[in-house]
């Protein structure tokens, strides 16, 4: 999980425009980061790419929070 957020911070900042050290688990995406709908389907789209994964639109307009994305994620890559 560690590695994963790590990944998923950079992503993040880089995407969102945002420092790093904002970024938690808990954080979430439109309060916290900021993100608009724009925003959040870049994310996915960078999440995709670097994690080798594909996220249904359905489930990416559910993540609400950093560690909902990071759950996600970690299910489909131990799956």
């Amino acid at each position: 999980m560690d590695e994963l957020f790590e990944k998923m911070k950079k992503l993040i900042a880089d995407k969102l425009e945002v420092e790093e050290s904002k970024i938690t688990p808990e954080s979430s995406f439109r309060q916290d980061l900021g993100a608009d709908s724009l925003d959040t389907y870049e994310l996915v789209y960078a999440i995709e790419e670097e994690m080798g994964i594909t996220i249904p639109d359905e489930k990416a307009n559910e993540f609400e929070t950093v560690k909902d994305a990071l759950d996600f994620i970690q299910s489909q890559q131990n799956g």
